[in-house]
């Protein structure tokens, strides 16, 4: 049993981490799709916001799909076409063309979160889920490493067409070994996992009563804000710091690898803290909200400051929102029974402030410079912070009641 998990385990993180490959791999081509092809960051920003919006519908669709499909075969599909549109995404110049392929991707790039979750909670024992769960958010920092180190020393030298054709090889080849060698559970390998599953929110519920009986609507309203904030770094901090400080690509590239070194810190942090608030998962998002606005706010005021400090700054806020986002998408799900449909609806959430990002941060840096864009992400930082303190209030409310009338957490409104 020891041997499968390991091995599920590295598949499941692999599979993952490979795929960050085929979707973050635009933000490393912005800047050289913006020179070769003449494009504006609106134009670009619509690119983005058509993968995350289309991402986060395929993630309502695909997280419920996922509990009911087997997920060795649902990832290899996902893995399979997402490969096939990055290389063809490498072969068209227009506009319209490249907007529908990179939709698609965020589709077919939806069928793998919920799935690789629910394949992780029918593989380990309750005591390890939460362990292996912010283990497992962890290869979203490792794709970025991998998306930014490798491909972004590459871009400055084979030009923005590898930045696709390199990932849609490498997705391709492990979609098949994923197949290969992944199995859906311990029974399927003549394995039993002898543990009692016990799952805290939804024994009695089915889905659609699921958001609005317990406090995934307030978790997934601070999703919202957490996504426009935590991928506008991501997809465009390269731009950034390439228009702040007048970098050429290549240290852009170096530079923009710290970002994705802190996030590394970030999931660390979380996976430090929630040992210590088992249960008080809310209250640790609101903590991680709380530093992504206070050195958000720094950095509207550090505009004209030294690079050194300027990278430090976004990379701390984007550590707190990442550690944040390790909570909320990976060790909140596997409370539930419905592992995969939560963390779709919840990664929904997260991708369609995600999709709101693109194209706002586009136009406001386009008429108005970045330091507009810094104050827009404080005021989204508040309001997600807001939402998450009251479904920790709720969360306590509920806890008491139940105590007093020793009932299921899962029934009480």
């Amino acid at each position: 049993m020891k041997y499968w998990q390991k091995r599920i385990f590295i598949l499941c993180w692999a599979a993952y981490t490979i795929a960050y490959l085929g979707r973050i791999n635009l933000s490393i081509a912005i800047p050289l799709l913006e020179d070769s092809l003449t494009l504006d960051k609106t134009n670009l920003g619509i690119i983005g916001s058509a993968f995350f919006w289309v991402y986060a519908l395929g993630q309502l669709i695909n997280g419920r799909l996922g509990d009911k499909f087997a997920s060795r075969d649902f990832v290899f599909f996902g893995l399979l076409i997402s490969a096939i549109l990055n290389l063809l995404f490498g072969f068209f110049t227009n506009l319209i063309v490249m907007t529908a392929l990179w939709a698609f991707n965020g589709y077919f790039q939806s069928m793998l979160w919920g799935p690789l979750m629910k394949t992780i909670n029918q593989w380990f024992p309750q005591k390890q889920k939460s362990k292996m769960a912010l283990y497992m958010f962890s290869s979203v920092v490792s794709g970025f490493i991998l998306t930014w180190g490798g491909l972004g020393q590459i871009s400055s030298y084979m030009g923005w067409k590898a930045v696709f054709w390199i990932p849609g090889l490498i997705l391709l080849l492990y979609s098949f070994i994923w197949y290969l060698y992944a199995r859906n559970s311990p029974e399927e390998a003549g394995l039993c996992l002898k543990d009692t599953k016990t799952y805290t929110e939804d024994t009695e519920l089915n889905a659609d009563k699921l958001v609005f009986h317990t406090r995934l609507y307030l978790i997934a309203l601070a999703g919202i804000p957490l996504g426009f904030v935590r991928e506008g770094i991501s997809l465009w901090a390269p731009a950034m710091l390439l228009d702040t400080f007048q970098l050429n690509l290549k240290s852009t590239m170096s530079a923009a690898l710290f970002i994705p070194l802190f996030n590394f810190m970030g999931v660390i942090a979380a996976r430090l803290l929630i040992i210590k608030l088992q249960n008080n998962e809310t209250k640790l998002v609101a903590i991680f909200f709380a530093g992504g606005i206070i050195t958000c706010t720094l950095l509207y005021f550090s505009r004209n400051s030294s690079i050194v400090a300027y990278l430090v700054l976004l990379a701390v806020c984007s550590l707190s929102l990442y550690g944040a986002s390790s909570i909320i998408t990976s060790v909140i799900p596997l409370k539930y029974r419905m592992t995969s449909s939560v963390a779709g609806f919840l990664d929904f959430s997260i991708y369609l402030g995600a999709g709101l990002s693109g194209i706002i941060t586009g136009a406001l840096s386009n008429k108005f410079g970045w330091s507009i864009v810094v104050l827009v992400w404080v005021i989204a930082g508040a309001i997600g912070s807001i939402c998450m303190y009251m479904a920790g209030r709720r969360c306590s409310n509920r806890s008491t009641v139940a105590k007093v009338a020793n009932a299921d957490l899962s029934l009480i409104e």
